[in-house]
């Protein structure tokens, strides 16, 4: 079984390149985090009951019902990760930057609110090596590799019903692929060749989220607001290749020379996606401050790829966060207007694996955060900055255990639509 690779064989060594994380290769990859906003990253990753005339948050398309109706909104960012990589007995480091996400938003009448986004689903990237000695066979050295992941593209909508109730929907176009590689080296046998796996899987289909959103005012000044999500169960459609052959090369090289296809197979398959729920609640002063907290949860056991699961488990993820902002009207003091956030999380993840201790091992991950908008001169678009300091994974067992830090860059627009000009 795929989930016990790294416990059965015992690491010893971890070759990389641009490696995202040892542990996309299982499952669909490493799924991205939900909130999509560099705000909301800042403050923990809480977002399923945040909302701003000035902020797109996807994590639950009600809160588009929020928006501005004469605004126009446009958010973008990147992010840079540094991640060490470790064992009991050694260390790796890895060193990443990439585009993290693009949308806008915009109202079409003043109930019904509309957005469009862009933004990697999930990541694989990884490559190790495994060194075991056989009996009657000798050395032998099996390199696991993997690249590729998912993207999708957004469309969602939200009606505003009531004063105090908004519902929405985020419709996903899912596309990408993946490639993952077994092969398998004799270096000290002249009387066995090497034989490499390959599966290649592409996907375009599509994947459903919905939300709700209450908010009501507490006092004058101080609102509440409850958002529900959820993510439904859908079967992805995909397409998968396997291309087994059989070659001589230098483990230790990228040169190969192919002696012979032994299998060139390529089918339709489903991908068994699986639901999920949040629920968040927000306390809200005017401009001055908030503060939430999420629960999610996704039912990650009923994963399967051609109805085959992966020793995949539910996974829960509780985040708290805040922000304030000194004083959003000051004019003579610009970071009295800047918006300092903080927060963090834990998530228990959907993987277990059997450790060399004979054991099972959750994957989980714990980080803090914090981050800031600033204003920028004369608009009321803002350049947004999250930073996370956090840990994945378990050294325990002879697991593997990541350690990083990440910053996230983002600009966000705030524009006016519609409006009428005087000139005199």
């Amino acid at each position: 079984m795929l989930a016990c690779l790294m416990a059965c064989f015992g690491l010893q060594s971890l070759a990389q390149a641009d490696v995202d994380s040892p542990y996309s290769m299982f499952g669909i990859g490493q799924v991205r985090d939900k909130a999509m906003n560099v705000r909301l990253k800042g403050m923990g990753g809480v977002a399923n009951a945040l909302y701003g005339g000035g902020m797109i948050n996807a994590a639950n398309p009600a809160s588009y019902a929020k928006i501005d109706s004469l605004a126009f909104l446009f958010d973008a960012g990147f992010y840079f990760k540094t991640s060490t990589f470790s064992t009991a007995n050694q260390s790796e480091k890895s060193n990443n930057a990439s585009f993290d996400y693009v949308a806008m938003a915009f109202g079409i009448t003043p109930w019904w609110k509309t957005s469009l986004g862009v933004q990697p689903y999930s990541t694989t990237g990884y490559t190790m090596l495994v060194d075991k000695t056989l009996p009657e066979i000798g050395s032998t050295t099996t390199r696991f590799k993997g690249k590729g992941g998912l993207n999708q593209a957004c469309w969602g909508n939200a009606f505003k019903i009531g004063k105090h109730f908004a519902l929405g929907a985020n419709v996903y176009y899912v596309f990408g692929d993946t490639q993952t590689e077994t092969s398998l080296y004799f270096p000290d046998s002249t009387y066995f060749i090497g034989s490499r796996r390959s599966v290649d899987v592409m996907v375009r289909s599509f994947m459903f989220d919905y939300g709700a959103l209450f908010n009501t005012d507490l006092s004058n000044d101080l609102s509440l607001s409850v958002g529900l999500t959820y993510s439904q169960k859908v079967k992805l459609n995909a397409e998968q290749t396997l291309f087994v052959r059989s070659f001589e090369e230098d483990a230790d090289t990228d040169v190969e020379y192919i002696i012979d296809t032994i299998t060139n197979i390529s089918h339709d398959t489903k991908i068994t996606m699986p639901q999920g729920f949040g629920i968040g609640v927000a306390l809200q002063k005017n401009d001055r401050w908030t503060i939430g907290a999420d629960f999610n949860w996704m039912q990650w056991s009923q994963f399967a790829r051609e109805g085959v699961t992966d020793a995949l488990q539910d996974s829960w993820s509780a985040s708290v966060g805040a922000e304030f902002t000194p004083r959003h009207t000051s004019i003579s003091g610009y970071f009295s207007r800047v918006t300092y956030r903080f927060g963090g999380f834990y998530q228990q993840g959907c993987l277990s694996l059997d450790g060399n201790d004979d054991q099972s091992h959750s994957i989980n991950k714990v980080g803090i955060t914090a981050g800031m908008s600033l204003p920028l001169a004369r608009t009321m678009s803002r350049f947004n900055l999250s930073f996370e300091v956090g840990q994945f994974g378990t050294r325990e067992g002879g697991l593997i255990q990541e350690r990083y830090a990440k910053m996230n860059v983002g600009i966000s627009v705030f524009e006016h639509w519609f409006m009428k000009r005087k000139y005199k």
